[in-house]
């Protein structure tokens, strides 16, 4: 996996890269954070100690989908429920295909292939502005399901490719 330069986490945060611990962000441990950002009670989640995750995924999101892939495919297994699921799909992920779907879609589709969690994190997606062809791209995927809307129980870890080395 790779990591997210220093200049783009201080470019996300607004802060001066200088005051940023040394060395690059792993996406490992990003996702790590996101993830507790994700599971924090949604009154404290802005402003608990995790909110600076929310500024980087969103800036990834919006200028580098590749990594912004990457953090979401290395947080997707660390999640410990269905609602922890259910914001991932509808923030970033949602996001991610509206801006750059035919960039990461091929990637998508290929995970979704042999992942029951990866299918169960498109049923939470809704099309927005996505144009019909990568709508449909994206609801073939997550076919046969599970379906977060139906109330499926989440699918245990099947994402080999999780590397907390990192």
């Amino acid at each position: 996996m790779n990591a997210i330069p220093r200049s783009l986490v201080a470019d996300a945060l607004g802060v001066d890269a200088a005051t940023l611990p040394e060395g690059d962000l792993p996406v490992a441990r990003l996702a790590e954070r996101y993830r507790a950002f994700l599971a924090a009670p949604e009154d404290d989640s802005l402003s608990g100690p995790d909110a600076w995750t929310f500024a980087v995924i969103d800036a990834l999101v919006q200028d580098h989908p590749d990594l912004a892939l990457d953090a979401i495919l290395a947080t997707l297994p660390l999640c410990a429920t269905p609602d922890e699921v259910s914001l991932l799909a509808a923030g970033p992920v949602e996001d991610l295909l509206a801006l750059h779907g035919a960039q990461v879609i091929g990637r998508i589709e290929a995970t979704a292939r042999t992942s029951a969690r990866m299918r169960f994190l498109l049923s939470g997606v809704w099309q927005r502005d996505m144009p019909a062809l990568l709508w449909a791209r994206v609801t073939a995927a997550r076919a046969p399901g599970p379906d977060i809307d139906a109330g499926d129980p989440l699918p245990a870890n099947d994402l080999p490719f999780h590397d907390k080395s990192d």
